[in-house]
């Protein structure tokens, strides 16, 4: 199968389908060197109609999308109409962007979920979020009586662990892949408050267990494997979710995870539980999409693994590094500013702390090489 693989950047996505054996050709804001040299990519500029474009130009058996491309519901309608979608339609993009239609199917099934409004709120502990938000962008935290972002709305701030959760589904049901750790507010990475800079996994399941408000069989309480497995079987089974899809947690410090977002299609974290899982994640979504059917239970690897993003501090002309295990590498002579993703880098080790300290470390060493710092 051909297949066309497009989002913001589909590296990740790309790689794990060459590995299932599928050809393909990609479309992405970066055309980074690694993924030139493994396919056929086009760079494109931030420009949804373009994207179009390209798609109805390619010969391919099939396309699906990676993020941010659940905010452009319309214009997946459209590609849908020129090639076989492997993924979520427009409606069930929809669906997983409408926050008040979320707040009302996780609360008619005992899912936590932070309280929201549409009115700016007179105190502080809520954040602002857009109604396009991906990765953590257009995310904030409100000050009362400053002026309101446009297209936004209001939901009730957390404090706790940032967990992501991989599924994927068929025919109504939901499986749970892996969870892994975000790392947010990493300063190391350079990265803005609430953006994603990275994840290690696998996360480590607390056996707390959360007493439910109305206990019923399959209540969305329990120990947070429960709780998890809950939310992507509703999903699933409400929404309608169709092959790999991510969802964002907070967990609290009573065991509680709350639900922050939802992303009905390939998620970054994705790269790290498919090392982990022993699942290849592009071959699980296109048997999910295609046969209705769900991956076998596999044995797990007992390391962890983790990626990060490498913001640029200031301004650089990436050069190609010494031999370190990174990924989304830019071209030679590349002008990359002050703020932009340089590479993601890579590592693994026999846990998370490990992992993490791996990851400041090629970052040091990078950074080193690229802006000669000591």
């Amino acid at each position: 199968m051909r297949i066309a693989i497009m989002g913001a950047s589909v590296r990740a996505a790309a790689f794990s389908a060459l590995a299932a054996g599928y050809e393909v050709i990609a479309a992405d804001l970066f055309a980074d060197s690694d993924l030139v040299a493994r396919c056929p990519a086009t760079r494109i500029e931030p420009d949804a109609d373009a994207f179009v474009d390209w798609l109805a130009e390619q010969d391919v058996d099939a396309w699906m999308f990676t993020g941010s491309w659940e905010n452009y519901a319309p214009h997946v309608a459209r590609m849908a109409e020129l090639k076989p979608l492997l993924g979520n339609p427009a409606k069930t993009l929809e669906a997983c962007k409408s926050a008040t239609q979320l707040a009302g199917l996780f609360a008619d099934n005992q899912v936590a979920f932070p309280e929201i409004t549409s009115a700016p709120p007179s105190e502080a502990g809520w954040l602002t979020k857009s109604h396009a938000t991906a990765g953590g962008l257009g995310v904030d935290d409100w000050v009362p009586g400053s002026e309101a972002p446009e297209n936004c709305y209001w939901q009730r701030k957390i404090a706790g662990r940032s967990i992501s959760a991989a599924y994927v589904a068929a025919a109504g049901e939901g499986k749970l892949l892996g969870v892994t750790e975000q790392l947010m507010n990493r300063k190391w990475t350079h990265s803005q408050p609430f953006h994603y800079a990275g994840s290690v996994g696998p996360f480590e399941l607390p056996k707390v267990d959360v007493p439910s408000p109305r206990p019923s069989p399959g209540s969305g309480r329990g120990d947070l494997n429960a709780q998890l497995l809950h939310v992507g079987c509703v999903l699933a089974r409400e929404v309608g979710l169709v092959g790999v899809f991510g969802v964002d947690f907070v967990l609290d410090d009573k065991g509680t995870a709350w639900v922050v977002d939802v992303n009905p299609r390939y998620t970054a974290s994705m790269e790290v539980v498919e090392r982990f899982a022993g699942v290849n994640m592009i071959a699980a979504h296109i048997a999910a999409c295609t046969k209705d059917e769900l991956p076998e239970p596999v044995s797990r690897s007992d390391q962890s693994f983790g990626k990060a993003y490498l913001f640029a501090k200031r301004n650089a002309t990436f050069r190609g590094p010494p031999s370190l295990d990174i990924a989304d590498i830019p071209h030679e002579g590349d002008a990359i500013q002050r703020g932009k993703p340089i590479c993601t880098l890579l590592a693994d080790g026999v846990d998370r702390a490990e992992v993490e300290q791996k990851l400041q470390e090629k970052a040091r060493e990078l950074e080193a090489y690229l802006f000669g710092d000591e």
